[in-house]
């Protein structure tokens, strides 16, 4: 029960995945051949390519999801990232083809060839968009070279930041703890423990703020030459593409967080009053728990809460969440060598999935499992869609968890009569919401900062100027700006990825695209719990709006998120209530 199984993907560096790893590159070999060598009609060149794709895309996904979830909860696994390697040389033998086969695309007329071939026609949105992303590619020998060169660059670089996060000794109180138990300090009662455990952090990243924002420098300039040299306008823009969402959405979304800062700035003033401060609340007590749900949960406690709220929704939820934790999907608890945080990572070749946690008893751990496993239940929907439909942009991979997380907030809450108790969970619930919608409209201002500097080197500096700039801006006098979080750039690794740029604005519309779903839920339960599969199976298949639009919604409009945020407000209103009293 403290770790995951892993066994259904592979036992170990074995045979087993000997021998699969030649069979993915033998795949390979041949691919590269087939369309080296192009043989017969356009349809029977598009069909193969297809059809190759299908057969690799599970193998592929299982072959790096192992080493990838080993080292996940043991950064110190030497296997592993050799493994990583071996299967980067392996997807880069069919470089030079995938630039001759998308360069070959431009000259096809799709819509022709899809009214004549079925397997085509299935496929013409992901064929479309190739067609796209041609016009940006370099020549083969450039692709073949930057793939390369990306893995001792932007790749090894990420990789340090991984580690020395990970391995980071944090002396609290004159104890060595990891970062991601300091961290998880931050919801503890007890508010010397809050700040201590702050200041510790903080003063442990002084450890490793060069080397790691000497890493994080170096990763945006990266990402800024590559796409100067593919021709897109910013990094924002190639993301925008990447998340298949207009630049229209992503605006309005913005603007309406914009609009809605005072609500929330409301909401922690009224927090620091409560717990004593004059100033706006101090960064280490934005996760203070309030009220008087003083309880510390069992992993086994959690679980019956989470599924209870599940199958409150539906059988199909709670029965996936019970196979879950019986089958030892999970890896839930801290452990020195482990990475912090919490994520999910779908298998649908297998219909499975596997969630890593670090959960210490607290009421937000248990939300962040009722997260992960809206992911895993989003898996669990697409593992039936075609090999090619399984994968989802990112603003649509946070839909399915937040609205899990909703469902089981709402469940906690429907069971709670005493206003102390309604009010520990309430809160609990907005801190959440705040760092989607607050805390990640600072880490968009910082990014969008951190791009316009970063055509050449971005010290720690000025890192730490501009996060603090960001945050004031984002949660203006909701929080003290005498005591904020310099280093909230450090570690978060979501920054430390070059072909994931951005990654902070696709949580905020799925907390908001969830919260508009699950009020539309419940209106019409009856007939909203198979439009919602449907949607979830769409999301791999079509845009973002044209997702929103199957549930008659205009992500284009302000309107719609500005909706979104008043059932948010609802609760800051009540909140502020409970904490007046």
């Amino acid at each position: 029960m403290n770790t995951w199984d892993l066994s259904d993907l592979y036992s170990g560096f074995d045979e087993k995945y000997q021998n699969d790893l030649k069979k993915l590159s033998q795949l390979f070999d041949d691919y590269v051949s087939f369309i080296r060598n192009k043989k017969g009609s356009d349809i029977d060149y598009i069909e193969g390519h297809l059809k190759y794709q299908e057969e690799v895309s599970g193998l592929a996904r299982t072959l790096s999801s192992y080493p990838s979830l080993v080292m996940s909860t043991d950064v110190t696994n030497q296997d592993a990232p050799t493994y990583l390697a071996k299967l980067q040389q392996i997807f880069r033998k069919s470089i030079a083809e995938d630039v001759l086969f998308s360069r070959y695309l431009l000259e096809i007329d799709l819509d022709d060839l899809s009214s004549k071939s079925e397997l085509i026609k299935k496929y013409q949105f992901i064929l479309e968009r190739d067609q796209e992303e041609a016009k940006h590619l370099l020549s083969e020998k450039e692709e073949i070279m930057y793939s390369k060169l990306r893995e001792l660059s932007s790749g090894s670089w990420s990789r340090l930041q991984g580690l020395t996060t990970a391995n980071l000794p944090v002396m609290y109180r004159g104890k060595e703890i990891t970062l991601s138990e300091v961290r998880n300090l931050a919801y503890e009662h007890d508010p010397s423990v809050r700040k201590d455990a702050y200041e510790a952090e903080l003063k442990a990243y002084e450890a490793i703020e060069d080397q790691v924002s000497l890493a994080l420098s170096n990763i945006k300039r990266e990402v800024i030459v590559i796409n100067e040299f593919r021709g897109y306008e910013s990094a924002l823009s190639k993301t925008l593409f990447s998340s298949r969402m207009a630049k229209e959405t992503l605006n309005a979304m913005i603007g309406a967080m914009m609009d809605y800062r005072p609500q929330f700035e409301k909401y922690l003033q009224a927090k620091a009053k409560y717990l004593g401060h004059e100033n706006g609340l101090p960064f280490y007590d934005l996760f203070a728990p309030v009220g008087k749900l003083e309880k510390t949960y069992t992993y086994e406690e959690a679980q019956k809460i989470v599924k209870e709220g599940f199958y409150s929704y539906s059988k199909r939820l709670g029965d996936f969440a019970t196979k879950a934790f019986e089958n030892n999907w999970i890896d839930p608890f801290p452990k020195k060598g482990k990475r912090g945080g919490a994520f999910c990572s779908n298998q649908p070749q297998l219909k499975q999935s596997r969630i890593m946690s670090n959960f210490t008893g607290s009421l937000s751990d248990i939300l962040t499992l009722a997260h992960e496993l809206g992911h895993g239940y989003h898996g669990e929907v697409i593992s039936n869609n075609d090999p090619l439909f399984w994968n989802y942009p990112m603003p649509l991979a946070e839909t399915a968890s937040i609205f899990c997380e909703t469902i089981v907030n709402n469940h906690l809450l429907s069971m709670i009569t005493d206003p102390n108790e309604r009010l520990s969970v309430l809160e609990n619930s907005l801190q959440g919401d705040t760092q989607v919608i607050i805390d990640i409209l600072s880490r968009f201002i910082f990014e969008t900062h951190l791009f316009e500097k970063s055509e050449g080197p971005v010290s720690k500096h000025q890192m730490k100027s501009m996060m603090l700039d960001a945050q004031k801006e984002a949660y203006q006098k909701g929080l003290d700006h005498e005591v904020l979080h310099p280093y909230m750039w450090l570690n978060k690794g979501h920054y430390y990825s070059a072909g994931l740029n951005f990654y902070n604005f696709p949580y905020a519309f799925g907390l908001l695209f969830g919260k508009g779903l699950y009020a539309q839920y419940l209106k019409n339960p009856e007939s909203f719990l198979k439009s919602y599969d449907d949607l979830l199976s769409l999301t791999t298949k079509t845009s973002v709006e044209e997702v929103a639009k199957s549930m008659n919604i205009d992500v284009t409009k302000k309107d719609f998120w500005l909706d979104s945020l008043e059932q948010v407000n609802k609760d800051i209103k009540e909140t502020i209530v409970l904490m007046s009293k």
